[in-house]
């Protein structure tokens, strides 16, 4: 059972989390997968979530890439070592919140668009360019990964 860190109460949150060797895949394989299990839980009905939030200091988020907030059809992935490689200058505020900053919500300026490497489940390097929703929700995780919260950016 995971338990969602909170900021206050939480060191891991403010410190950049380290990036995962190759021989560490099956070390988190099994915390990538209950990750996941709990984001597609509909109880908690939530479509991200980086290790850090749940007390590892390590590079690993999942993610929902959502086309926008009505999209039923989302894929959920899971990404090791996610690196955001170019991000667009074209900005766009939205509405962000988060699990480990409980009751706050905020409008954060982020890149419309982003490009980024990771390596997925079966340690392959994946290399994706996301819009809207999608972009937001991975810089959003990838900020964690950095002991950024959205708060420090409204």
């Amino acid at each position: 059972m995971l338990k969602i860190e909170k900021w206050l109460d939480n060191k891991i949150l403010r410190k950049v989390s380290q990036k995962l060797k190759d021989n560490e895949l099956k070390t988190y394989f099994k915390l990538a997968q209950e990750m996941k299990k709990y984001i597609k839980n509909p109880k908690h009905w939530w479509v991200w979530l980086a290790a850090p939030q749940v007390g590892y200091n390590i590079r690993l988020i999942i993610v929902s890439l959502l086309k926008d907030r009505e999209d039923e059809n989302y894929k959920t992935v899971v990404m090791f070592n996610p690196e955001i490689l170019e991000f667009s200058v074209e900005k766009e505020c939205g509405e962000e919140w988060c699990l480990s900053v409980p009751n706050k919500k905020g409008t954060v300026e982020r890149p419309k668009d982003i490009k980024l490497v990771y390596q997925d489940e079966k340690w392959t390097l994946k290399s994706l360019m996301l819009s809207w929703l999608s972009a937001r929700i991975v810089q959003h995780e990838v900020d964690h990964l950095n002991w950024i919260l959205f708060t420090d950016r409204l």
